[in-house]
């Protein structure tokens, strides 16, 4: 598979109705949101941006930050002109864009159709309503899956839905229903990004009055593993947990609570595979066997042993009480997220994060 890349053209809160509770793209991005991009910024940020591109490379032009389908029609004509251009000569292989679910009816999605777009991803959030509405979001859950019918009549068109645990009013069980209703509308995509308190959005004044309290790292990452199953069991690819640790994002002042950490999927992959071997030992239960093989993909060497390779030794030092000496061997022939195990003179017997 070709590694995916995008060519990020920011937008942030431009075309948006109004300012939902934990949203600051300005913070996020370090772009003002009264920085209209010209025809000359946006050729030459794709110009910057493509020269580090390496051969081979999956290429989208990307508008990220705002509501693009907002945004004023003129506005719109001139970004996807200029991203147009760059896919007919083949230069980049497609146009992405973010908006909300309220904005996207059969017109629009015609329109976008025109200009070659091949991805849309809708920022839903949650699909419970009364956490859609404490959050300010002035769309329902019933609008996103109209909005996801509308864009699957037009099958050209990649989907992605954004959702954010943790917001105010949230709970494990609803976001684990939200995940549930993802599934049912099976984008193509997801990404995750537990709720964050970012400075200078309403959030900030909710938590510093008490009325709102974001959730720790390690619920963060205990709600994520919950949500990220039921996709992962759909087939459906989870392409980001967490909010990328950009500079603007790191710099002091701008993130003040909430589960941020600038490898927070390792953190994710890290429970799953915890619960993974605590399967296997049940598996292997009292084993009278002098050794025990475990195979893993390299790629998930640092998940499975966990912060500090707490997860490996407890499993090693738990099998050596009993005398039995556990071996990690890196096999690449190995599927990522799975756990192959055998006892001596055995055959390995293998767990996969969707067996959980």
């Amino acid at each position: 598979m070709k590694q995916h890349v995008n060519i990020a053209l920011f937008v942030p809160h431009q075309g948006c109705p109004k300012d939902c509770v934990f949203c600051n793209q300005s913070r996020i991005t370090g772009r003002k949101r009264e920085s209209l991009l010209t025809e000359e910024t946006v050729r030459r940020s794709i110009e910057e941006q493509l020269s580090t591109v390496r051969a081979g490379q999956q290429v989208e032009i990307a508008f990220f930050g705002g509501s693009f389908t907002g945004l004023p029609r003129g506005y719109q004509t001139m970004l996807l002109s200029v991203a147009k251009e760059y896919a007919a000569t083949g230069r980049v292989h497609g146009i992405r864009l973010s908006t909300r679910p309220d904005y996207i009816t059969p017109h629009i999605m015609e329109y976008l159709l025109s200009y070659g777009v091949t991805t849309v991803e809708l920022g839903c959030q949650s699909l419970d309503d009364e956490v859609l509405a404490l959050s300010k979001r002035g769309h329902t859950a019933a609008q996103v899956e109209r909005a996801v019918q509308i864009i699957r009549q037009y099958p050209s068109i990649r989907l992605g839905l954004q959702i954010l645990p943790g917001l105010p009013g949230d709970t494990l069980e609803k976001s684990v229903s939200t995940a549930r209703k993802v599934v049912e509308l099976a984008p193509d995509f997801v990404r995750i990004y537990p709720a964050l308190v970012i400075a200078g959005t309403e959030l900030e004044w909710l938590y510093a009055t008490h009325q709102y309290q974001p959730l720790s790292v390690e619920e963060a990452v205990q709600w994520t593993a919950e949500i990220w199953l039921p996709l992962l069991k759909a087939g459906i690819p989870v392409i980001r947990m967490g909010l990328h640790a950009s500079d603007d994002l790191r710099s002091k002042g701008t993130v003040l609570a909430g589960p941020f950490h600038p490898s927070f999927r390792q953190l994710v992959e890290e429970e799953l595979f915890h619960r993974l071997l605590k399967r296997m030992m049940e598996g292997i239960g009292q084993t009278a066997a002098a050794s025990l093989e475990v195979a893993i993909h390299p790629a998930d060497e640092t998940a499975l042993r966990g912060r500090k390779g707490e997860n490996w030794r407890e499993v090693a030092a738990f099998l050596a009480d009993a005398g039995v000496h556990a071996s990690l061997t890196l096999d690449r022939s190995l599927s990522r997220q799975q756990l192959s195990f055998r006892e001596e003179g055995g055959t390995f017997r293998t767990l996969f994060f969707t067996d959980l």
